[in-house]
């Protein structure tokens, strides 16, 4: 199936530049040397992607005529839309920023509703930080609740390529996810049903159409939970004046209510860490029952959990400080709605935020939930991960066993010692697997999109045949990326380290 991606913005923001480097292999370093040509009409490509079986149009509509896309019958461009990527220099005033967002939202609301929007305020090297927090709080003030938009920061300066390069990453992997499917249901099930149920309670009684109004959010993933609730008993729905009324049964009132009462937003939304922070492979883990009571906390250091999940949320001044206990009391609910919907058992599953990653582990009276840095390739070292596991609750079987009667995690206290060297070593092991080159992960490919990149600068132009390698070579990087092709990151790595000795 074809996806399309619309690049969008005012004259000279910085759209075509954007698209060039990451889509067609252009040097950074010379794009940003160079003025380009402005665009005329619209420029278009395809990228393929042949494991994944997809293919993405890229298109980009040229800035000085943005009146003939946004106002005349020329806006059809923006059909069935998967992504519109909206560019827009950073040095603009907020005013005119807001405008035209606003004009962007309109047009995606009335002609392709489930498009998301992903805002890029460019070239952020030209302002201070003081004048990119005032937009931020700017920015959140006018949308706070805007849906399927995001907001994001960018350069090609070296100091930010690599950031920028990790969200267009994020964009294009945006272009897969169905809303519907049932890895998208898992991740939003907690966040999805607590909207869904909060709506109908306040409400009491809802129509259908109301709920679709208020939820602002695709009509087919509604469905399907209202279908599935009403299934297990948790909803009913009455027809009257032909329309169908959807409220709450008793045993939906007392089920919801008494377990999903913990959590607020800051609980949901704390997966969140600081963007500058180099963040290890592996983290830590809780090992928590399966009501979600935390029995035992292994981290790399000490405090590295908050560390990485609290630094970043914490500086919000609405932020609520919320027990990091409630983590494994939330991944207890995410299994118990994964039971009520019939989705999927929880083991194996990965949730990822936007700069951190869990891994989840069930086994028989306990839940894993393992932290790591969202870019690490876990596969190879699974199996050592759920063997150190399997083994601890063997080897420690009466301890684990007196605390799941009693309450008291005492006993357990001592693991937490030998848990840190495992986890030491295990970095150690992954690490070294890196640099030997036996495995890749999304973190070194990001790196080495920059090593190619610094390359191109090195090669002399008469080498024509090899720039132009080079450029194909950051192309199926890309490609290799969206797709996980690990064994094509390696490859890609090895002939970018023999072309690096040869040129010196």
């Amino acid at each position: 199936m074809s996806k399309k991606i619309i690049f969008v913005g005012p004259s000279g923001a910085g759209k075509t530049t954007l698209r060039k480097l990451f889509f067609e292999g252009e040097n950074s370093t010379k794009l940003l040397e160079y003025a380009l040509e402005p665009t005329y009409g619209e420029e278009s490509l395809i990228i393929r992607l042949p494991a994944l079986k997809e293919e993405i149009g890229i298109f980009d509509l040229a800035g000085q005529e943005n009146e003939r896309w946004l106002n005349t019958e020329a806006n059809s461009v923006f059909y069935e839309t998967k992504v519109i990527i909206v560019v827009i220099d950073v040095s603009a005033s907020l005013e005119d920023i807001i405008n035209f967002v606003i004009r962007i939202i309109e047009i995606r609301n009335k002609l392709t509703p489930e498009a998301k929007i992903y805002v890029l305020l460019h070239k952020i090297d030209l302002i201070t930080q003081k004048r990119i927090n005032d937009l931020n709080d700017g920015i959140k003030y006018k949308f706070p609740s805007e849906k399927l938009i995001k907001f994001l920061f960018t350069s090609l300066k070296k100091k930010y390529l690599t950031r920028t390069l990790s969200y267009f990453i994020e964009i294009m992997k945006s272009c897969f996810i169905d809303e519907t499917s049932e890895e998208a249901l898992m991740f939003n099930v907690i966040d999805e049903s607590v909207k869904l149920i909060q709506s109908i309670d306040e409400q009491i009684i809802i129509s259908r159409e109301k709920l679709f109004e208020k939820l602002n959010r695709p009509p087919k993933l509604v469905n399907y939970l209202i279908k599935s609730l009403v299934l297990k008993g948790h909803l009913k729905i009455e027809n009257s004046k032909n329309q169908e009324l959807i409220s709450l049964t008793e045993k939906g009132q007392d089920y919801f209510k008494d377990l999903l009462k913990t959590f607020s937003n800051a609980s949901i939304n704390i997966i969140q860490s600081n963007l500058d922070e180099i963040i290890p492979p592996f983290i830590g883990a809780f090992i928590a029952d399966k009501d979600g009571r935390t029995f035992l906390k292994i981290e790399l250091f000490d405090d590295a959990l908050e560390k990485f999940l609290v630094s970043e949320v914490s500086k919000d001044p609405n932020f609520i400080p919320v027990d990091l206990d409630l983590i494994p009391m939330f991944i207890s609910a995410l299994e118990k709605f994964s039971v009520e919907l019939n989705i999927q058992d929880l083991s194996g599953f990965g949730l990822k935020g936007s700069n951190l990653g869990m891994h989840i582990l069930t086994y028989e009276n306990f839940t894993i939930t393992f932290f790591m840095n969202p870019n690490v390739n876990i596969d190879p070292v699974i199996n050592k991960i759920d063997n150190f596991f399997k083994n601890l609750f063997e080897e420690n079987k009466e301890e684990f066993e007196h605390s799941l009667a009693t309450g008291q995690i005492d006993g357990l206290f001592p693991l937490m010692k030998s848990g840190q060297i495992w986890l030491k070593d295990l970095n150690a092991t992954y690490n070294d697997m890196i640099i030997k080159l036996e495995i890749y992960d999304l973190e070194n490919a990001q790196q080495l999109y920059n090593d190619l990149d610094d390359l191109f600068n090195r090669v002399d132009n008469n080498y024509s045949i090899i720039l132009e390698r080079i450029k194909k070579l950051k192309i199926n990087l890309m490609k290799a990326i969206l797709e996980n092709d690990f064994e094509e990151l390696k490859k890609i790595a090895q002939i970018t380290q023999n072309l690096s000795a040869k040129f010196l």
